[in-house]
């Protein structure tokens, strides 16, 4: 397992110096981090051939590594527990929300270089076959969007890539899905941001599917772990299952409600179907660096229950996996997270969670 994860980073180093060489070696001499990022990203935008790479050589490492751990995992007995149903008792907002004001500004139009941004497994390629790479229970990194046990395929689900472009003002998350969104639903979008880079979630937006292309605060939430217990007992490693965690437990904005009626909006992208738009001040964060993620959830939605892979064995959630002795997905359903990016800091590349 070790070789095959050297050997991916192997190819993925060569490839990113590679294209790095070709398209911005000039006589400018090294660059600084902004410029590295805007090199990152421009080549990414512009070279499909170099992400198809990349992502061949993180396909053969997961499989090598779930083939590992599946041989070791062959003659356990396996559950296919009835899915769980969503909760129906949602974390009780404290303190009370402030009614809704009339709004004083609001987001405008995305312009220019991205300033961050992530690539996450497309699953559309074997929705036919009802399975896919790219899952991680143990790292709390999620490949579903599959319903349980008969693995019908849900597009909508999918998350494929999240640009960021920050403002002055204002901080816009771009997240791109596999197909053409629906026009309503049950399903969930959202971010995750990690305020001390410890793995830990911190603050949780969540919006429903936007109804149209103009901004709307309507149904869009923000939560915070004020106690500190999303991820269990070791951030981002799938724990023991214990009882009496309560995940993002604090409603700090709900659809204009709360200190600031104007704190986070949401929209359909206008210049691409497959794509919403969410945007928050940058009040909601403040100078510091953080990382943060991307999640889209029609199953458990259950914000009490953050992180998933700390509240189901690993055996109860299953695995998309083809030949995996834990085939199909069964209690953790209909999900996709993303590894997570950085923005306004250096990472040292131990923070758990960091994107490869």
């Amino acid at each position: 397992m070790r070789k095959n994860i050297m050997i991916w980073a192997a190819v993925m180093l060569l490839l990113l110096l590679g294209l790095v060489g070709c398209n911005y070696g000039g006589e400018s001499g090294s660059l600084t981090l902004e410029e590295a990022v805007q090199v990152g990203v421009q080549a990414t935008l512009t070279k499909e051939a170099w992400l198809d790479g990349v992502e061949s050589a993180r396909k053969t490492a997961i499989a090598a590594e779930n083939s590992d751990s599946g041989a070791d995992s062959a003659d356990q007995i396996i559950s296919t527990p009835t899915p769980t149903i969503r909760p129906t008792q949602e974390p009780s907002p404290t303190p009370t929300l402030k009614p809704a004001s009339e709004h004083l500004v609001f987001p405008g139009t995305i312009k220019g270089w991205v300033d961050a941004f992530l690539v996450d497994y497309n699953s559309i390629d074997y929705a036919d076959e009802h399975i896919t790479y790219g899952d991680q229970f143990k790292a709390n990194v999620f490949e579903r969007p599959f319903t349980a046990d008969d693995m019908i395929y849900q597009s909508s689900i999918d998350i494929i890539r999240v640009n960021m472009k920050v403002s002055t003002n204002w901080t816009y998350a771009i997240l791109y899905f596999a197909e053409k969104l629906p026009d309503d639903g049950t399903m969930k979008y959202g971010l995750e941001i990690d305020l001390d880079e410890n793995g830990r979630g911190d603050l949780l937006i969540q919006t429903g599917m936007p109804a149209s292309i103009d901004w709307s605060v309507k149904d869009v939430q923000i939560y915070q772990d004020v106690d500190g217990d999303v991820g269990g007992l070791s951030p981002m490693v799938n724990d023991h299952p214990e009882e009496g965690f309560n995940g993002y437990e604090v409603l700090l904005f709900d659809s204009g409600e709360g200190d600031d009626p104007d704190l986070v909006w949401v929209r359909r992208n206008p210049d691409d179907d497959t794509s919403i738009q969410i945007a928050y001040k940058a009040d909601l964060i403040g100078p510091t660096g953080y990382m943060w993620s991307a999640w889209a959830d029609d199953g458990l939605q259950a914000l009490d229950h953050r992180d998933y892979n700390d509240r189901f064995t690993e055996e109860d959630a299953g695995s998309p996996y083809p030949g995996s002795p834990l085939y199909p997905i069964k209690s953790i359903y209909l999900y996709d997270t993303t590894c997570r990016s950085f923005y306004g800091f250096t990472p040292t590349g131990n923070e758990p969670g960091l994107c490869p």
